[in-house]
């Protein structure tokens, strides 16, 4: 048929356009080496020579109607006389090792950025295994190495990924956002495995770490970083306050058992949420089931008070505030009677200077806590990943602006 009109769609570096075959709904497409180009080995660029010829096939975008193109191509086999190495010479545009183009290739991780890995094999005619292993080299190649030069905040979280205990640690740049680090674990050794990746020019201009209360972390950011200060994200303090509620909660339920005090029972039931929202959050029935068993019982009126005071304590601006707000609230907390808020309100009071730090440097892990949500929608949209370096580039690629997502596919 006559290709002139095509010519300009299909070009190929080294390559000239023969014949396209059309079909109902397959095209295929046939090239042909040009005679003009010299055989150039890819390892130092000498010119080579030939020692034989196959034809391969590579998958091509769809074309109107037709779903399924493909380019034919003949591979040289070129023997450098230079470095004495011998490799296969392929179109620049065809990506010979995953039988496709690269913009065929791009286009595929471009709709996996939207949908989900099932409907974008529908609409490519594509595997689930093919377009994850498309996805990842594209991604590969478009966002390159993580940037850990000049880092002065870090983020750091675990995340659960999966049932069966299965976490992995996340570290972000806490000035840009960015995922500098995600891998599967939650043990010191797994974070270790980041600052391993720095140099010692990159670790000086660390000045702080927010994480939880977490020992293994914290032991370890101060074997690898000793002069950095550590921040206690105020949200984990919080949560781990919540938990001492819940435990009072409990023994409380546990008592009126043991006691058959049905009437306790029925004030205490279905209040768990009550006791853990904010009082402006709650619904006017809400609130009034609340007034009633804080009346009711001593000790959760205290943990109450107390979780409020304690919110607000983590919220000042200020550091002279926060240290003034901070130590009144474990004078209060350790004459609570209360063996279990006593506890808590010690290991506040040992844990100051990281508290403060986070008031100081205005951290805290806010910005990972969206970022563990969206780990969450990817895993969800993919029905799970198995491979962790394909999870860390897919959530690079989605901190990212739609049109910088991927190098967008051009014909």
């Amino acid at each position: 048929m006559n290709i002139k009109g095509l010519k300009t769609l299909f070009t190929f570096d080294g390559y000239c356009l023969t014949d396209v075959a059309f079909s109902s709904d397959v095209v295929q497409v046939h090239l042909a080496v040009d005679k003009r180009r010299k055989a150039v080995c890819p390892h130092c660029g000498a010119v080579g020579c030939i020692e034989g010829r196959e034809v391969r096939q590579a998958r091509d975008m769809a074309i109107g109607l037709a779903k399924l193109v493909f380019i034919n191509y003949p591979a040289q086999k070129i023997r450098c006389n230079s470095c004495g190495k011998r490799s296969w010479g392929t179109p620049a545009e065809i990506d010979s090792h995953r039988g496709a183009t690269t913009r065929f290739m791009c286009q595929a991780a471009f709709l996996m950025c939207f949908m989900s890995v099932r409907k974008a094999g529908d609409a490519l005619g594509l595997s689930d295994t093919r377009l994850r292993r498309w996805d990842k080299a594209v991604l590969k190649s478009h966002l390159g190495a993580v940037n850990k030069d000049d880092l002065e905040v870090l983020l750091v979280d675990e995340k659960s990924v999966g049932r069966g205990h299965h976490y992995v640690t996340a570290v972000l740049n806490g000035k840009t956002g960015d995922l500098l680090f995600c891998h599967e674990g939650k043990r010191k050794s797994t974070l270790k495995l980041f600052f391993d990746s720095l140099t010692l020019e990159q670790k000086s201009t660390i000045q702080v770490v927010c994480m939880d209360r977490g020992g293994a972390y914290h032991e370890c950011v101060k074997e690898e970083l000793p002069d950095a200060d550590i921040a206690f994200d105020k949200f984990h303090l919080v949560s781990n306050f919540n938990d001492v509620v819940d435990s009072l909660r409990r023994q409380e339920w546990n008592r009126f058992r043991e006691e058959k005090d049905k009437g306790g029972e029925a004030v205490l039931k279905g209040q768990r949420y009550n006791l853990f929202r904010r009082p402006e959050k709650n619904t006017p029935e809400q609130q009034a089931r609340l007034e009633e068993l804080l009346k009711a019982n001593e000790t959760l009126s205290k943990a109450y008070i107390l979780l409020d005071d304690f919110r607000d304590t983590l919220s000042q601006r200020y550091i002279s505030g926060a240290k003034l707000a901070l130590r009144t609230w474990v004078e209060t907390a350790m004459d609570s009677g209360v063996d279990l808020i006593e506890k808590f309100a010690r290991k506040m009071a040992s844990a100051e200077a990281e508290i403060i730090n986070a008031v100081r440097y205005k951290v805290s892990n806010g910005p990972l806590e969206g970022f563990n949500n969206l780990i969450s929608r990817l895993i969800h949209r993919a029905n799970g990943y198995t491979d962790m370096e394909y999870l860390a580039l897919k959530c690079r690629q989605a901190a990212l602006p739609d049109e910088l997502k991927v190098p967008l596919p051009q014909k």
